[in-house]
């Protein structure tokens, strides 16, 4: 009986740590003023993180190639614009405490979590 509940235990934490969410996953603004939907800039417009997608401004992204490192998340964005414009670009999701440090194509940017 014991040698069935080890691997049955194994199975479980290896189920939950692989559904766990990363901590950029969600929504996030430079103020709570901003969290709304609309804004045509980096500066008034929310960043939404899903676990494949990212969206911000006019920009919405598939993730690309991606590795972890520390509380970082480093991606390689495939991205599109309002004209329809198909790019390619880095972008980092660094966790500051509660913050979200944004790298996006060079610009820098600290964020919040909106409620």
């Amino acid at each position: 009986m014991r040698m069935s509940v080890l691997p049955a235990a194994v199975v479980v934490a290896l189920t939950v740590s692989a559904t766990a969410e990363e901590q950029q996953v969600g929504r996030w603004a430079v103020d709570a003023q901003h969290c709304g939907y609309g804004g045509d800039t980096r500066k008034t417009a929310p960043l939404t993180v899903t676990a494949t997608t990212l969206k911000w401004s006019d920009e919405s992204c598939t993730i690309g190639k991606m590795y972890k490192a520390d509380r970082a998340l480093y991606i390689e964005g495939r991205c599109s614009n309002g004209a329809g414009l198909m790019t390619k670009h880095p972008i980092t999701l660094a966790m500051k405490g509660e913050r979200l440090a944004v790298t996006w194509n060079g610009e820098h940017i600290e964020m919040q979590r909106c409620p």
